[in-house]
């Protein structure tokens, strides 16, 4: 059975591999939020998310704040990543990420996020992504 997004976001498509096994991942653009719904495949042997599961929804974080960076257009790839883990997350949560573009230059996007359940702060994340326009640029 498929869940429903939580209200006011849309499901995203993150592409295959990894990121489909992963799960259902959804995105709010206009609220610059993402979210997911843990699950037993992104816990730990301890029954808690794992901090990898963490680690990859915050990888996603792009999309929220970039509507070029899902499945099918130019690739955004991760250049740096860094993820605080602030409190455990249980099956049957929902984790919310509130995505800040903190800058965009010509070659990298710079994103951070805090992540929350039912506004409880469990993580923050800041990312550095390539700026697919170099790479149309270099095409050219």
């Amino acid at each position: 059975m498929v869940e429903a997004p939580p209200q006011g976001f849309a499901l995203v498509d993150l592409g295959k591999g990894y990121s489909e096994r992963f799960g259902p991942v959804y995105v709010d653009r206009p609220g610059r939020r993402m979210a997911f719904r843990v699950d037993e495949r992104h816990v730990n042997p301890v029954d808690g998310l794992h901090g990898g599961a963490l680690a990859t929804f915050a990888d996603a974080m792009i999309v929220a704040v970039h509507a070029g960076a899902e499945a099918g257009a130019p690739h955004t790839p991760t250049i740096s990543l860094s993820v605080d883990y602030f409190a455990p997350v249980f099956v049957g949560s929902t984790v919310t990420a509130d995505v800040t573009l903190v800058r965009t230059t010509r070659s990298m996007i710079f994103v951070q996020s805090l992540m929350t359940v039912d506004a409880r702060s469990v993580g923050r994340a800041s990312a550095i992504y390539r700026n697919p326009a170099i790479q149309e640029k270099q095409d050219d």
